[in-house]
């Protein structure tokens, strides 16, 4: 693990950590941050604190993953959230240091990692693929729905116990959630 890299659950963050990351996203993403620990979840925070807040920040949560026409096998995956560096620190490897810790972490307990993005070119040098078949958000009654906006934005990370033959041109569902579910 780099020094000055931090991993910690959601519950053990510190209100000032909360504060900070709040801060973070909030700057990274150009949008309030009110409630948005909510609409995730409690998940494993990776982040590199300093004097100033932190350097950069990305979360771990736990979701269900549908793989082809299977309408009812998930795999346990690992989503990514809220990868975020400082603007005035980006291209300098700190959210690279994050993000190479989250895949460590993801291929040791997960089956499969994935998160939705527009930075292809970021996290594909760091092994992540383009899922290129249709995406679908799995209701609560089980019924999926096509999320066609999300196509081509979904990436995963494989891990050594994500099935095989894994077909990236195949359907892919994550279940519902609030706001945004991928």
């Amino acid at each position: 693990m780099t020094l000055g890299l931090r991993i910690a659950q959601t519950e053990e963050l510190a209100d000032a950590e909360v504060a900070a990351i709040s801060a973070l996203c909030a700057d990274a993403f150009e949008e309030p941050w009110g409630g948005a620990w909510e609409k995730v979840g409690p998940g494993v925070h990776v982040y590199i604190p300093d004097a100033g807040g932190v350097l950069a920040h990305a979360l771990i949560v736990d979701r269900g993953l549908y793989l082809g026409h299977e309408p009812d096998l998930a795999l346990d995956a690992g989503y990514v959230e809220w990868v975020a560096t400082r603007q005035e620190l980006r291209g300098q490897g700190h959210g690279t240091t994050v993000m190479r810790e989250i895949g460590r972490i993801i291929r040791d307990e997960y089956a499969l990692g994935a998160l939705a993005t527009g930075s292809h070119a970021f996290y594909g040098r760091l092994g992540w693929e383009t899922w290129r078949g249709p995406t679908s958000v799995r209701m609560p009654d089980g019924q999926r729905v096509r999320s066609a906006s999300e196509d081509g934005d979904v990436m995963i990370l494989r891990t050594p116990r994500t099935p095989e033959p894994l077909d990236t041109n195949g359907p892919i569902a994550v279940d519902w959630r609030a706001d945004e579910p991928w």
